[in-house]
């Protein structure tokens, strides 16, 4: 059985290279926009080893419950600096969501329209940040709960944090079904509902049925994409370490070189740190942004393979060589007697509702 996973990965790091963001404008903003959107990694839940002892109890701990000791006005700030957290993170999440039909365009055709694009996509926007916030506190309740039942409510902090520690592997168990339900949500169903022009629900169900149909393609590609997530995030940090020392401590060096003799020592140390940081910052988002462009690439070619009726770029997909299963590929007319495929999607009947010419017009529509 062939194994889209695998046979895409060329023409994805292919595209990447062919369609980076080209000039200035393009760079700032898709590193700014890599920030928001969801990433298509599968974050596994790791924990610390099991306390001293035999592990059946918690070290025992004196005082009072979590904050039952703080004064009264040290507890009111606490809360409303973790209630501003929460409240930019949600602005966080919903800018987020509200960008991934900007991204994808971009990825597309390469053209900038944020905002028109962001507009038209509203309402599906606002409805993939109510999953997301929907799902992060669904992880959130199962932690607290694991909590709650193993320490209690009026437990010390180092319990909570022991208690995580103890009970990382069922942490584990049931996180790792969330961060792939977060991944998948931003890898397939994303692209399914620009496509099928509708909400998350929609864009589930249509996808469920090729997920179901394949999923040994997309256990290969849940696989294959937290190895290339990782790989490409210690590419990202070791690329940054090297912007920090060659441009950044040289040139910062010998700018605040000259600051120093110039001015005073301290606008030399403030020159040079500055120079340091802003090359490590910048190489940092340029190669974090180029991650995500590879990691949607990727995904995009998987599903397509998978089902050819959620091509989301067929243009660009063609012009790399990501081939479906259907296609004639570059070595000639493909006999289709002797070429069938069982992947879903590929090859449809003619009493196929997916082949169908409404279906048609709307590909043809949404790859304008």
């Amino acid at each position: 059985m062939t194994l889209h996973a695998l046979d895409v990965l060329g023409a994805a790091l292919r595209a990447t290279r062919e369609y980076r963001p080209r000039g200035l404008g393009q760079w700032l903003w898709v590193s700014a926009v890599a920030l928001f959107v969801g990433g298509t990694g599968i974050g596994v839940p790791t924990g610390g080893g099991t306390p001293g002892g035999t592990g059946g109890e918690l070290p025992p701990t004196e005082g009072q419950g979590l904050g039952g000791g703080l004064p009264g006005e040290v507890l009111g700030a606490i809360l409303l600096v973790v209630a501003v957290v929460v409240v930019l993170w949600l602005l966080v999440v919903v800018l987020g969501a509200l960008l991934e039909a900007p991204f994808l365009a971009w990825l597309r055709d390469g053209e900038v329209a944020t905002w028109a694009t962001a507009r038209d996509h509203l309402a599906q926007g606002l409805g993939l940040a109510v999953f997301r916030i929907a799902l992060k506190g669904l992880g959130l309740a199962l932690l607290v709960g694991i909590l709650v039942a193993t320490v209690g409510t009026a437990g010390q902090p180092l319990e909570y944090l022991l208690a995580t520690a103890q009970y990382a592997v069922l942490l584990a168990v049931v996180g790792i079904p969330l961060g792939v339900v977060a991944s998948f949500t931003t890898a397939f169903v994303v692209p399914t509902m620009l496509l099928e022009d509708t909400g998350v629900v929609g864009g589930w169900r249509r996808f469920w049925g090729t997920l179901t149909d394949a999923p040994k393609q997309f256990a290969v590609y849940a696989v294959a994409v937290i190895v290339l997530a990782a790989v490409g995030g210690i590419a990202v940090v070791l690329a940054a370490l090297v912007a920090l020392i060659v441009p950044g401590l040289v040139v910062g060096g010998l700018l605040g070189l000259v600051a120093a003799v110039a001015v005073r020592p301290l606008a030399g140390i403030v020159v040079a740190a500055t120079v340091a940081a802003a090359a490590f910052t910048a190489v940092a988002l340029a190669c974090s942004a180029l991650l995500q462009v590879f990691l949607r690439y990727y995904a995009l070619f998987v599903l397509a393979r998978v089902d050819d009726d959620l091509d989301f770029l067929p243009e660009r997909r063609q012009a790399v060589g990501a081939g479906l299963p259907s296609d004639a590929g570059d070595s000639g007319p493909a006999d289709v007697d002797a070429d069938v495929d069982d992947t879903p999607g590929a090859d449809p009947a003619p009493d196929d509702p997916r082949g169908g010419p409404a279906n048609t017009a709307r590909r043809r529509n949404a790859t304008r």
